[in-house]
């Protein structure tokens, strides 16, 4: 630390202004490591549920991409026709 020349500098006064500032960045701190749990545990649990979804979606697509197969080639048989 640099001296200082200035008669009003008050170093007891600077050392409570840090330890505050310091508490306070630590409450900070601790706030956003708790909201970051809180949040990495919803973003599983949505993750679980679009999971699922997909698989839904998959399969709903797997289902009309046959009943579409079918229906082609019944079409398909009946201008053969």
């Amino acid at each position: 630390m640099s001296k200082r020349k200035n008669k009003d500098f008050n170093i007891d006064e600077y050392r409570e202004h840090i330890v505050t500032s310091l508490t306070v960045l630590k409450s900070d701190v601790r706030n956003t490591k708790e909201r970051l749990v809180e949040l990495t545990s919803l973003l599983r649990e949505q993750n679980g549920r679009i999971r699922k979804n997909e698989k839904s979606i998959a399969r709903i697509f797997g289902i009309g991409s046959t009943i579409m197969a079918a229906f082609s080639g019944v079409i398909a048989w009946l201008f053969n026709k």
